[in-house]
């Protein structure tokens, strides 16, 4: 009997909404603060943060989720920008005692760089009004803007999946 294989494409899935948040804010519980109060919902930081591995070392992304119940929603809120922390450090020939970490930017859908944070929005029907959702975002004053993306403009889909 075959072994069935799963890939990535088993878990791409369109059933999403996505939407961008630019903030001024750089205080993840202070931005989900406000989307809490706003949006009526009770988002609750996640345990471990999103990891993403690239060339450079490592960025973990924090997170938030929400499960609507009453409307079988799964609402997660993460932030696409973190540094990236090397695997090794780097001797600085200053002070030679100590390691010293270079951090770089880290995107976690780097052609959304300019995008603070994302909210996904999954197991939506036909019912659910997103326009009402970016309405209501856009009133919080910490928020430049906050629109919807659409999943085709996006490279890096695997990125979004947790």
């Amino acid at each position: 009997m075959a072994t069935p294989k799963l890939t990535l494409a088993d878990f791409d899935t369109d059933d999403y909404k996505l939407i961008a948040i630019h903030s001024s804010r750089k205080e993840d519980y202070k931005v989900v603060y406000f989307i809490n109060a706003t949006l009526d919902l009770y988002f609750e930081k996640e345990k471990n943060d999103i990891a993403l591995t690239t060339e450079e070392g490592i960025a973990n992304f924090s997170h938030f989720e929400y499960e609507d119940n009453d409307h079988h929603i799964l609402w997660k809120i993460v932030s696409n920008k973190a540094f990236i922390k090397p695997d090794t450090d780097i001797d600085s020939p200053l002070f030679s005692d100590k390691k010293h970490a270079i951090t770089k930017q880290g995107y976690l859908v780097p052609e959304l760089k300019n995008v603070d944070y994302l909210i996904k929005i999954e197991e939506i029907d036909e019912y659910f009004n997103i326009g009402t959702v970016i309405e209501k975002l856009n009133s919080i004053k910490i928020f430049s803007t906050a629109y919807e993306i659409r999943q085709d403009q996006i490279k890096n889909r695997k990125n979004l999946i947790f």
